[in-house]
C-alpha cells in the first residue's frame, strides 16, 4: 500500500477534493481545466490505489462514502502544502479573476473591498460581475461563483455564509415634491399611494415584507412593482406619482446622490409605529463563498466588509446629528 500511494500525484489529490467538494466531474474538469476523461482517470487511479470505490453515483453526479469523507482533510493538508511550496517559489502571483454576484446597489461595495484585499496581499486579481438571479446560491455552491453578498441567506454545506452586519436603516423615496412629503406619515397615507419594492437578494414570486404586513391586518396595498435594482426603482419613482420602500445605508448612498428624488428616513416609522413590540423581521448581510474558499483572502475580506459597513452607518448617523 505504501509503495501504491506514490502514484498519488498533485493532480490526482486535487481530483478528488474536487469531487469531494463539488460532487461533479464536468465541474471539477472545468475548474481544473482540464478534461471529464482526464477527472475520470485520475479517479479510477484513486480508487485503484485505496482499494475503495471512494464515492456513490448520484442523479446529478457523486456522493464521498465514509472513506471519501476520512481521507479528505489529509488530502486537502497535502495539496495546500504543495501550493505552499509554490507560493514560496514563485516569483510573481498569478493573474486571476474572481466571478461576484450581487444587486447592483451592493456590487460597488464588494468590489472596492476586493480591489483593497488584493492590493494589501499583493494579488493581481479581477473582478466579473454576475448579475443576481434565483440560481446564485446553485453557482456559489458548484465553484462557479467565487463571492455573493446576500440577504438572510440559507445555510449550505459546501457554502459559507459569514454575517457582514445588520440592515439597519429604512427608507421611502419619491420624485421631488412630491405630495407625500408634506403630509403626516402614516400608513393610511402612504397606502394611498401605488408602492415599488426592492426585493433583497430574492428573485421571483416572494412577498416583500410589506405585503405580508398588509394581508395579515387586511389592507388594501397597491403595488406598482418589485424589483432587485434600486437604480430601476428610482428611476420609475422619479417619473410617477408611484412610492418606493427600500433599506440600508446602500439605499441612503443611492438617494443621496440623485438630484431627481426625495427620500424620507422611516427608521422610526418602521421600529415604532409598525412594530413597536419587536415584531419585525431582522434582516442581515452575508458574505457569501464557497468552502473550498476558505483563507487568509476570504477572512480578511470579510473583515473589511465588515469595518466598511459600520463605518458607513457611523458617517450616516453623524450627518443625521448634524442635520438637526
Amino acid at each position: 500500500m505504501r509503495k501504491e500511494l506514490s502514484k498519488l500525484d498533485y493532480f490526482t489529490l486535487k481530483v478528488f477534493i474536487g469531487l469531494v467538494e463539488f460532487k461533479n466531474g464536468s465541474v471539477v474538469a472545468q475548474k481544473l481545466n482540464t478534461t471529464q476523461p482526464k477527472v475520470s482517470r485520475a479517479l479510477s487511479n484513486m480508487r485503484e490505489v485505496i482499494h475503495d470505490e471512494l464515492f456513490v453515483r448520484r442523479q446529478y453526479g457523486v456522493e464521498p462514502n465514509l472513506m471519501a469523507d476520512k481521507l479528505y482533510p489529509i488530502a486537502r493538508a497535502i495539496v495546500q502544502a504543495y501550493e505552499q511550496m509554490a507560493d514560496v517559489t514563485a516569483k510573481m502571483p498569478d493573474k486571476n479573476q474572481l466571478i461576484i454576484a450581487a444587486q447592483e446597489h451592493l456590487s460597488e461595495f464588494l468590489v472596492e473591498s476586493i480591489t483593497e484585499m488584493c492590493e494589501r496581499q499583493g494579488l493581481d486579481m479581477s473582478v466579473s460581475i454576475q448579475p443576481w438571479s434565483d440560481n446564485v446560491q446553485e453557482l456559489l455552491a458548484q465553484g462557479k461563483i467565487d463571492y455573493a453578498i446576500s440577504v438572510n441567506s440559507k445555510p449550505s454545506e459546501s457554502v459559507k455564509n459569514v454575517k457582514v452586519g445588520n440592515v439597519q436603516y429604512y427608507f421611502l423615496a419619491a420624485k421631488k415634491d412630491h405630495p407625500f412629503f408634506k403630509q403626516e406619515l402614516t400608513m393610511e397615507c402612504l397606502l394611498k399611494n401605488k408602492l415599488v419594492f426592492i426585493n433583497y437578494s430574492k428573485v421571483g414570486l416572494v412577498d416583500h415584507w410589506c405585503e405580508t404586513y398588509a394581508k395579515e391586518r387586511s389592507l388594501a396595498l397597491k403595488v406598482s412593482f418589485k424589483t432587485t435594482s434600486l437604480a430601476m426603482a428610482l428611476n420609475h419613482v422619479a417619473k410617477t406619482e408611484d412610492i418606493c420602500w427600500t433599506a440600508s445605508i446602500f439605499s441612503y448612498l443611492y438617494l443621496n446622490n440623485r438630484s431627481d428624488v426625495d427620500y424620507l428616513d422611516v427608521t422610526d416609522f418602521y421600529d415604532q409605529v409598525l412594530f413597536p413590540n419587536d415584531e419585525s423581521a431582522s434582516y442581515s448581510y452575508y458574505l457569501q463563498y464557497h468552502q473550498s474558499h476558505e483563507n487568509d483572502f476570504s477572512i480578511g475580506l470579510s473583515k473589511l466588509l465588515q469595518e466598511k459597513l459600520t463605518i458607513a452607518q457611523e458617517s450616516y448617523e453623524t450627518s443625521k446629528l448634524a442635520a438637526k
